[in-house]
């Protein structure tokens, strides 16, 4: 079994006052404050944000990891495992896996809108190349990128934000940053 956090409590706080930020700001990176030891399969900052958001009431659908890295996420979190990304809560997007169609995952309702998946996606890296985003949390348009995000992408999260105040969120994963993206970003393509 792999160790979590050194220190779990006030690992996995900072760790979520770093995404709280990371939502209250789209777009704008953030370093994750601490990282836990690697899990095979898995970027070390993925199992960070697991071990902080995954408990025993969240579902989470993983891609096809070793069994030891399945057994150490269920060991520290309590998680529950989904079938199918349609029932999870959160949804591990590993570098280099298709996107999962958005409008098929779960976005909330008119009264629970916060019921809602939220897709973990593991990149290459972050630049200003590749969109525009604007709404709530910009003093102003920010210009943004990621290097390794699934096919067409940015087509597909324009998609999500016609759907909102439904719709799902995303945690943009590089090995030692995060970018939020919450489902209320327009975004500009070029």
């Amino acid at each position: 079994m792999r160790s979590a956090f050194a220190h779990p409590v006030d690992d996995s706080q900072q760790t979520f006052r770093a995404v709280l930020s990371s939502m209250a700001e789209p777009l704008s990176p953030r370093a994750l404050p601490v990282l836990p030891p690697a899990l095979l399969g898995l970027k070390a900052s993925t199992a960070a944000l697991l071990y902080t958001l995954a408990d025993q009431d969240t579902r989470v659908w993983l891609p096809a990891l070793p069994d030891e890295t399945i057994a150490s996420l269920r060991f520290h979190t309590g998680m529950r495992l989904a079938d199918l990304p349609e029932d999870a809560d959160f949804i591990v997007i590993a570098a280099g896996m298709p996107l999962p169609d958005l409008m098929s995952l779960k976005a909330g309702s008119a009264e629970y809108p916060d019921r809602s998946a939220t897709l973990l996606i593991e990149v290459d890296g972050f630049g200003a190349d590749q969109v525009e985003g604007c709404g709530p949390g910009f003093a102003a348009p920010r210009r943004f990128g990621a290097a390794g995000l699934p096919k067409n992408f940015w087509r597909e999260w324009q998609r999500n934000h016609t759907r909102f105040p439904l719709g799902v969120d995303a945690v943009l994963i590089t090995d030692t940053h995060i970018a939020g993206l919450p489902r209320s970003v327009r975004i500009r393509e070029g």
